[in-house]
């Protein structure tokens, strides 16, 4: 059972957008035996026997910064890595040998149509998710999968396929979405999690429970102004404990943040360092970074220090934190994950009545 009719259909194929409500639901899950995992998404764009078939038809929904998991039935079985999605699905070209028991019956094609979606920065992760390790929370992700089966009207396209007679396993398909929730229930994906949030600063309030309904908003916990403040300690006492640490190693040290796009410089003999500085009262495994603090990290040799796990108290005193650096850093580009745009205004907008003596 994997909840909702069954995706397959013949003629044109519409697919069931349900998780564009939320701009966090930026999760796939690619099962695959290719050698080649994170170079792209490649689908036909029907199935051995002409069909339109919901798992290829996938691979046009994903939309650049979107986050895809790699099934790797070669090695675990299980999820090995992620990339992100660089840019629109294309028509491309393939050639395949269907897996299936009437795919083996035929040869492998010439170049068929295709679907392609480029990926890139792809990463292992630390602690893979194996197949092993999902059937020890299968309770878990069937009770998930049956929260969104109530919320949803039409096809999931769920990864996994749950039974009364058989484990757990992944479902027949290539490309399937990765629900949010279930993302957000296992610890190994948390640099996931960080990576794939529209504004990964702070967090206004603990992380929704992985069994709240699909599309939950989190409760904010303090006024606008106050998360502010809470930044503005939290990036201040990270500062001051780089100045200080490198103060007592007899450097020269400089606040710079305020105009320049890094934080410390920092100077002894004819040494100067440029330090780029990060705060987190959470655990962070990813970063917010501005074009200007990677254009500069890419022409001058700079240090990273992250100070994480960071004590923040209702005064917005701080305390403690995790120390972490890496010399001579230089973020690469193809593993940088864009979570902002910057629109130019059309021309020709409706011009208002005036506003400088309307009362507010």
């Amino acid at each position: 059972m994997t909840g909702g009719p069954k995706p397959r259909v013949r003629g044109a194929m519409a697919i069931n957008k349900w998780w564009r409500h939320d701009p966090n639901e930026r999760y796939w899950l690619e099962i695959t035996n290719r050698e080649d995992i994170g170079t792209n998404l490649l689908a036909p764009k029907t199935n051995d026997r002409g069909e339109n078939y919901w798992s290829y038809a996938l691979v046009r929904e994903v939309r650049p910064g979107d986050l895809v998991l790699h099934w790797d039935k070669n090695h675990g079985p299980g999820v090995v890595g992620y990339s992100h999605v660089q840019g629109e699905a294309i028509s491309s070209t393939i050639v395949w040998q269907s897996r299936g028991t009437y795919g083996r019956q035929r040869s492998a094609s010439g170049p068929e149509p295709a679907w392609e979606a480029p990926l890139s920065g792809y990463r292992k992760l630390e602690r893979p998710v194996t197949q092993a390790r999902l059937r020890e929370i299968e309770p878990t992700v069937r009770a998930l999968r049956n929260g969104l089966t109530e919320a949803v009207a039409g096809p999931l396209y769920f990864p996994f396929a749950l039974s009364d007679t058989r484990p757990l396993r992944t479902a027949q398909g290539y490309l399937t979405k990765l629900p949010r929730a279930l993302v957000e229930s296992l610890p190994e994906l948390r640099e996931l999690r960080q990576t794939a949030v529209s504004e990964p600063h702070e967090p206004e309030a603990p992380e929704p429970s992985p069994a709240a309904p699909p599309g939950a908003r989190r409760a904010t916990g303090y006024g606008r102004q106050q998360n502010a403040e809470r930044r503005r300690a939290i990036e201040r006492y990270a500062v001051d404990l780089v100045l200080s640490h490198y103060r007592s190693h007899d450097y020269e040290v400089e606040d710079v943040g305020a105009y320049s796009p890094w934080d410390v410089t920092a100077r002894k003999d004819d040494t100067e360092l440029h330090i780029e500085v990060k705060g987190s009262t959470t655990a962070r495994e990813v970063i917010d970074l501005t074009e200007g603090e990677v254009r500069h990290a890419e022409g001058v040799g700079t240090c990273l220090v992250v100070i994480d796990h960071i004590e923040l108290g209702d005064d917005l005193r701080c305390r403690g934190g995790r120390w972490r650096s890496w010399d001579d850093w230089s973020p690469a580009r193809d593993e940088l994950v864009a979570t902002a745009y910057r629109y130019p205004l059309p021309k020709g907008g409706h011009e208002g009545p005036s506003l400088a003596q309307s009362p507010v």
